[in-house]
């Protein structure tokens, strides 16, 4: 018998994880992660990192750029595929919070991909791929010389 949760399941400890990460706590969403040598974010603040050690540490530092204050999330899916022991889940993400101790909250989308893997009896994120190109901008912004 299966007694791996069902993915809307994982998908909505993700939604909440994401509200306590926008809150500064991202020890919900480290749980949800891969801890294997193959866990592997590309987030929405640029670059990419590889590995437990690194991943996690950059959960870490970007939770810190939070304020707290009852940060939101509402996920739109785009679209999913589903097997049996792989899953990819591409979303837009609506985030609202304070950021770095700014009384004002802001409003931010980031356009996300997740790729989840079976491990152990549990459905566990291997990719997370986060970044706020949600808006179109063109080949002069995707081709702009690098810096």
């Amino acid at each position: 018998m299966d007694t791996t949760p069902a993915i809307e399941d994982v998908l909505a400890d993700l939604d909440h994880a994401t509200e306590l990460m926008l809150d500064g706590n991202c020890a919900p969403w480290q749980e949800l992660l891969s801890h294997r040598d193959d866990v592997t974010l590309l987030g929405a603040y640029g670059g990419q990192v590889q590995g437990w050690p690194d991943v996690s540490a950059r959960f870490d530092r970007t939770a810190k750029g939070y304020a707290g204050g009852g940060g939101t999330t509402v996920r739109e899916n785009i679209a999913s595929w589903i097997g049996s022991d792989l899953a990819c889940v591409v979303d837009l993400e609506r985030h609202h919070t304070r950021l770095d101790d700014n009384a004002d909250p802001v409003t931010f989308v980031y356009r996300t991909t997740h790729v989840l893997r079976r491990e152990n009896g549990a459905w566990k994120v291997v990719l997370r791929h986060a970044d706020p190109l949600a808006s179109f901008r063109g080949p002069d912004f995707a081709h702009a010389p690098a810096g």
